[in-house]
């Protein structure tokens, strides 16, 4: 596990909850720069709420979530122009099109004018999405949506991005170009926290991984501590250990 000196998120403690419904309690966690971590657990664990609230979305109703010393939620706009975000089912408007709307998200993240062309044309590129540029994005498909997405989550050069299922519904050869995409954020020092379903996709380019199970987070593992682990073997892979870890 890396040092504390270079955590870039504390999570200290949290609790969410939608009305009587409590989805996360008495979480803590340290998010440090330069990872890439796969947050893992079925549905209903609280994977896509603990996203919302780590981006600024929802704020806990207990606990502190710190961005480089600072509450979030004190500092919530300034954050959120420093972060990209996936949603699983991301929202566009109808009457833009993909690159009109890469040019609405650069203005709304404050990018500078004399970048804004430059940073969407090349966000398109590194999605491949470039041919598509000019479509109403009504007229994309899912998986082009899904690419719109990731384009939009990184412009503005963010420190963070977070993820929920954005991989889902990509054509092969678009999901490696991006994945190479992402795991280049990570190697030039920024950090990603992606939730996905698909734990092969996890175990390919995480090197961490968060197990959250009824709000709690039960396990959390380095990829190269997992894999030097004696529960590494040719009848068990990160599959069926995270199996049998939700199945304690």
């Amino acid at each position: 596990m890396k040092s504390t000196t270079d955590a870039i998120i504390e999570v200290q403690g949290i609790e969410l909850a939608y009305g009587v419904n409590h989805v996360i309690e008495d979480l803590s966690t340290t998010i440090h720069a330069k990872s890439f971590i796969g947050l893992i657990g079925p549905n209903g664990a609280g994977k896509t709420t603990l996203l919302m609230s780590l981006s600024g979305q929802f704020r806990p109703q207990k606990g502190r979530i710190l961005f480089q010393d600072s509450d979030i939620y004190l500092r919530n706009i300034e954050f959120k122009h420093m972060i990209g975000y996936v949603h699983e089912n991301p929202f566009f408007y109808p009457y833009l099109s993909a690159e009109e709307f890469l040019y609405f998200v650069a203005r709304i993240k404050k990018v500078p004018k004399n970048e804004i062309e430059s940073q969407v044309a090349s966000a398109l590129k590194s999605v491949c999405l470039d041919e598509e540029s000019q479509k109403l994005t009504p007229n994309l498909s899912m998986g082009m949506r899904k690419k719109l997405a990731i384009a939009a989550a990184l412009l503005g050069i963010p420190k963070i991005i977070f993820l929920d299922e954005a991989l889902n519904g990509i054509d092969i050869e678009s999901a490696f170009q991006i994945k190479q995409v992402l795991k280049d954020f990570v190697a030039n020092g920024g950090t990603i926290i992606l939730s996905s379903h698909a734990l092969e996709v996890i175990e390919k380019i995480c090197d961490r991984y968060l197990v959250l199970k009824n709000g709690e987070i039960i396990a959390d593992l380095t990829a190269d501590g997992f894999k030097k682990s004696d529960v590494v073997n040719e009848d068990i892979d990160l599959e069926g250990y995270i199996i049998q870890l939700l199945n304690a």
